[in-house]
């Protein structure tokens, strides 16, 4: 049975509060997000100073696990409506190599949808790039040796420990009967996950914003974006969630950080490490 995805836009649920979201100092759409059951409250900002507060707020936030870091799903992703006018297509020949426009984060119950400014011209708040630098925390995501290296050359935002679930997976469930480290994440979660958390995907394009809207830059994102831009992170928080668990818990710290190391053999050097 597919798994069941709703979203409420916060504003419109109760308009009396909808000034409060925005204001000369806050800037921000609140949204509650039901995947299955479980609850998610997402915020989607740009704002300088709520980033920096949300950001603040999860510094402080305890372990949500047992090797005694602190666990968040990462995902990146471009709008493809934007890659054609406001990124210089000589620095970017590549669409694949574009910068990002969006990070998405989830640490279980709360999602945090970062609208990233244009590369080198915008500052990323500092407690952005602090909260991934902390050793504690454990950034967990699809093809990520791709998407720390595009953060960190376009935003200086550079991961101290940054986990590919399809690496994690293959070591977690030591399964050689599964090519794990091909799956995408929709069947990656259903492996790891159960059956049950089967994400139906549209067929067509979801838009990031209402077409009639001109100014995206004021905008805010269109509902269905909300969700699969919220179901995304979630899905790499608990699939790294479970594999985490399967792991011995003797692992981390003094060990946890070698397991997150790949080794490749090269001709001349032998052995080197490189991140994920």
């Amino acid at each position: 049975m597919p798994l069941e995805i709703s979203v409420i836009d916060m504003k419109e649920e109760d308009k009396k509060r909808k000034n409060e979201y925005h204001d000369l100092e806050w800037d921000y759409d609140p949204y509650t997000v039901y995947v299955g059951e479980h609850r998610i409250l997402t915020l989607f900002s740009e704002c300088y100073q709520t980033t920096t507060k949300w950001f603040q707020d999860l510094q402080k936030s305890t372990a949500n696990n047992k090797h005694g870091c602190l666990l968040v799903g990462v995902c990146a992703d471009r709008n493809p409506d934007l890659m054609h006018w406001d990124i210089d297509t000589r620095r970017y020949p590549n669409p694949e190599k574009t910068p990002y426009h969006l990070l998405q984060l989830c640490i279980g119950s709360h999602c945090f949808l970062y609208r990233l400014p244009h590369p080198h011209y915008e500052h990323i708040p500092k407690a952005l790039i602090a909260f991934f630098a902390n050793p504690r925390v454990i950034a967990v995501g699809m093809n990520m040796r791709a998407v720390i290296k595009r953060l960190e050359d376009d935003h200086c935002i550079k991961f101290a420990n940054p986990v590919d679930l399809n690496i994690l997976a293959v070591k977690g469930m030591k399964r050689d009967d599964l090519d794990l480290g091909r799956y995408d994440l929709d069947r990656l979660a259903k492996t790891v996950l159960g059956k049950h958390w089967d994400v139906i995907r549209p067929n067509e394009r979801v838009q990031w914003f209402s077409r009639w809207r001109s100014h995206w830059w004021n905008d805010t994102l269109d509902l269905k974006k909300v969700e699969y831009a919220t179901v995304d992170p979630y899905l790499c928080f608990m699939i790294g969630s479970e594999l985490l668990d399967m792991l011995d818990d003797k692992l981390y710290p003094r060990e946890f950080k070698k397991f997150l190391l790949k080794n490749k053999k090269q001709k001349k050097r032998g052995k080197t490490t490189k991140k994920f």
